[in-house]
């Protein structure tokens, strides 16, 4: 069985497996490693464990244990690519260019600077990119992302208060689809399921299994049950709580566990 690790480099990045290089690693280590941009500081989000089959590459190694010099080195390269995005305003105010710049990254081993930028079309940024190169004195990065990755790179908080969810955490594999509003029972209106990206919020897709799992399990408002205390009436749901509640005839509804519930035909 081939041991991994997975690792994060940005808040709400996509996890990356890691070969962990004998090294015992614990959930938030922050961590050195090996990557297709050079050496990299992430942190690590699942600790050791089995690969179910083996990689169809290698896997990357961890360097090692990141230490307070590391911090430092990361630290001093945030405050170089503050003043890189001050330099890439610049040019565009001067420029025809249509893009929106998104955010800038000097890479921990400082051999690259990689801009991110929005676009409605596909600009040739071949001078910008020299222009970039000749004033910074380094190897330029440009890339384009899309609404969901700009929220994830320069967000803050949602609409719902609190810290995007898309800097929370790791990034979701599956589509964000309507149906999931539907099985929550969410207004189709875009200001209740759109977040501030102008797409399907991502909470959607992390509280989908809880409410189809809830769907599939429970018996449709409207329809008479027999439980231990009694038949009655399903007229709600409390989703998060996993119970129903039941009006019986004559009596006083009652809150229980779905579990606890059997549909009559």
């Amino acid at each position: 069985m081939t041991t991994a690790v997975g690792v994060v480099f940005s808040p709400g990045g996509k996890v990356y497996s890691f070969d962990p290089n004998g090294l015992e690693l614990a959930w938030n280590t922050k961590v050195i490693c090996h990557t297709s941009r050079g050496q990299e500081l992430g942190r690590v989000v699942q600790p050791n464990y089995e690969l179910e089959a083996p990689p169809a590459q290698p896997l990357k190694r961890v360097v090692r244990r990141a230490t307070s010099a590391d911090e430092e080195t990361v630290a001093k390269n945030r405050a170089e690519a503050k003043q890189a995005m001050k330099v890439l305003r610049e040019l565009l105010r001067g420029s025809d260019l249509e893009l929106k710049p998104v955010s800038a990254e000097l890479v921990f081993d400082g051999s690259r600077i990689v801009f991110s930028y929005q676009a409605e079309t596909r600009p040739d940024l071949t001078a910008l990119q020299e222009t970039l190169r000749g004033r910074l004195d380094r190897r330029i990065e440009l890339r384009s992302v899309g609404p969901r990755e700009c929220a994830r790179l320069c967000g803050d908080h949602g609409l719902c208060g609190d810290q995007h969810c898309c800097r929370k955490y790791p990034s979701h594999e599956q589509p964000i689809t309507l149906r999931m509003a539907k099985d929550q029972e969410l207004p189709m209106s875009s200001g209740r399921i759109t977040g501030l990206c102008g797409r399907l919020r991502c909470c959607l897709a992390f509280e989908h299994p809880t409410y189809k799992s809830f769907r599939d399990r429970a018996p449709r408002v409207g329809r008479r049950v027999d439980t231990p205390q009694g038949g009655g009436v399903v007229t709600s749901y409390q989703v998060l709580d996993d119970t129903c509640t039941v009006e019986p005839e004559g009596g006083e509804a009652f809150d229980i566990s779905i579990d606890e519930c059997r549909e009559v035909a």
